[in-house]
């Protein structure tokens, strides 16, 4: 039998589809002239030679396609099926018969031991001194000597700029600056009207109901009445000034008092003031002379009308005053 490879059956059908295409067209193309001889010629035209040669000619081209010349023969295949060499191996009906021995699959292999953890690497405490070496205790001790000094002499020069610096207050200056202040202190600014009524309050009967009351409603504005007044007048309701301190009562709101009289008086006096802050819970200031030293000090009381005026020959807020 003839093994024919499916590649060469479709090429070889393809040749045979392509011849027949071919003839059937050239076919077609003749019958024209054909048609065109036999209404010419009638039969006769049969009788011509190169008529049956054309047919012939034709036929065998519609023949040759459909045979494959180039497919092996038989006798071809055949001598080359038996000129194949074919071993063949003898084998043994015992040997076919045996049963079959398993083979024996190889032991597994066995699975390494586990690598061992390595041991804990304990924690090393670190020393502990018990001991203090003697080099250190020297330095620790030189340490505290130095700082000890350092300290000592802050302290010192502390307490030296601390320390007020040591002067006598001027009896002149403070003269001229009470007769400045009694010129212009109960006075307007055009030195007219007089505004001191000192002697009111200074004069005070303490029989009468009507001015102590109206004395006790004046006190409800004094926030420390002892930084001002006597214990027996604050105790007796009269409340009278304290000695060291010279006092007057103007009849003018304390800003007047401060702006115009008490600012024309120390500019008579060549003098000026500064703000210190308080006393006794009310404005403190402080009169300083050309020289800048301090000649005396005044505490202003609002009194919602009238003002109370401290004049300081000293500064009241020293310890011992």
């Amino acid at each position: 039998m003839v093994n024919v490879a499916p590649s060469e059956a479709r090429k070889r059908l393809a040749k045979m589809a392509l011849g027949i295409v071919m003839q059937s067209v050239l076919f077609i193309r003749a019958i024209p002239y054909v048609t065109a001889q036999l209404s010419t010629y009638g039969v006769n035209f049969l009788k011509r030679p190169v008529v049956w040669m054309a047919l012939g000619v034709h036929s065998a081209l519609l023949i040759l396609p459909a045979v494959d010349l180039s497919a092996p023969k038989l006798e071809e295949v055949i001598e080359t099926e038996t000129e194949e060499d074919v071993s063949i191996e003898a084998v043994s009906l015992s040997d076919i018969l045996a049963p079959t021995e398993p083979v024996p699959q190889p032991p597994p292999e066995a699975a390494p031991p586990p690598e061992a953890a390595p041991p804990p690497v304990a924690a090393i405490a670190p020393p502990v001194l018990t001991e203090v070496p003697e080099q250190l205790e020297e330095i620790i001790e030189e340490q505290d000597i130095t700082q000890n000094e350092e300290f000592e002499e802050e302290l010192e020069n502390e307490f030296e700029e601390e320390e007020p610096q040591s002067f006598a207050f001027d009896p002149a200056q403070q003269s001229a600056l009470h007769s400045s202040l009694s010129q212009f202190l109960g006075a307007s600014s055009e030195g007219t009207s007089n505004f001191d009524i000192t002697a009111e309050w200074m004069g005070i009967d303490p029989t009468n109901s009507i001015n102590m009351r109206f004395r006790a409603k004046d006190i409800e504005n004094v926030i420390d009445p002892a930084a001002f007044f006597t214990a027996d007048s604050i105790s007796g309701g009269t409340y009278l000034p304290l000695p060291q301190a010279t006092f007057k009562q103007i009849a003018r709101n304390i800003d007047l008092v401060s702006r115009e009289g008490l600012g024309q008086a120390l500019v008579n006096a060549g003098m000026s003031q500064q703000d210190e802050g308080t006393y006794g819970g009310h404005p403190f200031l402080g009169v300083y002379g050309a020289d800048g030293h301090p000649v005396n000090y005044i505490s202003l009381i609002d009194l919602k009308g009238t003002t109370l005026v401290f004049v300081w020959a000293d500064d009241p807020r020293a310890p011992g005053s």
